[in-house]
Order: C-alpha cells, then structure tokens, then sequence
C-alpha cells in the first residue's frame, strides 16, 4: 500500500467509526424515547377502560367547570412541557379551528404545576379558555395531550388522544370531527377511543 493511500484508509475508519457510533446513540435515544412516552392511552389509570368509571369520572368533572353555553364543547387536557405536544399540536389546532367554525366551546385544562403561567398561555391560544382545576381528581386522568368531547345533553360523546398512532400521524383527527360534525346533525354515538398505543405523557 502507497503511503498516500494510508491517510485515505483512516478517513474512511473513522467516518465509519463515527456514523457506528451515531447509529448507537439513535438507537439508545429512540428505546428511550420510546420506553418513556410510548404507552397505551390507559396506561395509568386501566379504571377508564370501564366505561362505568369513566362516565362518573366526567360527571364529577363537570362539576369544576362551568356550565355549558353551546351545543358542544371540547375539553382539551393538555401539560405544557410534554415532549408529545409536538405531534399532537396540528391536530390540536385542527380541533380548535372546527370548533370555533361550529359555534361550539373549547376549554383547554393544564395542570395546577402551570397556573403561574395561565396568562400567557392563554395570549398564544386566544381560541381556547384556560383553565386549572386544583382537584384531586385530576391525579386519576391517565394521559396527555387527550381530549374530551361534551354533547348537547352533558353527555361524554369522546375521549381519547387528539390523533391515531405512534406519533400521531395521520393527517386529520378524523374520530373528533365525526363526533363534533354528529353534534351538529343530531347524529352522533359515544365513543371512546383508549385502546392502542401513542405518544403519551402521564398527567401527574
């Protein structure tokens, strides 16, 4: 071998060496990643699996918010520094925008951890009403981002995450629209969507 082809050979060692070493340190960052906030929606709290506690769960919420002045309304569970926000965001705001475009409310509930920060949350999301609700009954809710849906009667209508899959993928948030377009026809079934896994963060 020319002594000019050595300095070439241990180029090509170390990108190799290099790019072995990235594709370990992806990996231990995706296993982690995915350990830590890849869950099933009812991971916490396997209660809401039963629609029975469910349902008592929502009327003992009710209880903390105000009473309704649409037909509908959308009540969005949501912790500010959840590393999922990021995916379910644009379903979010999809959310939002048909809500608004129905005539129906949006209330947007953090955890009490952020009520310091209420005002300003509240500037970046003018379409939505920020709320804290210091109970201990939000220490039961298993996951967040996840939504609620109250129909015309205080019925729960949806619950659930904001999208489908890992990583909340999917282009629209199909099930939520279906359920916010039913209110508006007077068609509309329960449904309560906590099977299958996303990205999740516990809401405690």
């Amino acid at each position: 071998m020319s002594i000019e082809n050595k300095p070439r050979r241990s180029i090509i060692i170390s990108i190799f060496i290099g790019l072995g070493i990235w594709l370990i340190a992806l990996f231990v960052t995706l296993s982690w990643f995915q350990n830590q906030y890849i869950k099933s929606f009812t991971d916490h709290n396997p209660n809401f699996l039963n629609v029975s506690f469910t349902d008592l769960w929502f009327e003992t919420l009710l209880t903390h918010l105000p009473a309704k002045k649409s037909k509908a309304r959308i009540i969005q569970l949501w912790k500010p520094d959840c590393l999922c926000n990021r995916f379910a965001r644009p379903h979010s705001l999809a959310a939002v925008e048909l809500t608004k475009a129905l005539g129906y409310e949006h209330i947007t509930i953090i955890p009490a951890e952020y009520e310091s920060r209420i005002s300003s949350f509240q500037a970046l999301n003018p379409d939505t009403q920020m709320m804290v609700i210091d109970s201990s009954l939000l220490d039961t809710w298993p996951s967040a981002p996840s939504v609620l849906i109250e129909g015309s009667f205080n019925q729960l209508v949806y619950i659930g995450p904001l999208g489908f899959g890992t990583f909340c993928n999917q282009a629209t948030t199909s099930a939520i629209e279906t359920q916010l377009t039913g209110i508006a026809n007077n068609q509309v079934r329960p449904f309560y969507n906590l099977v299958g896994k996303g990205c999740f963060c516990n809401w405690e």
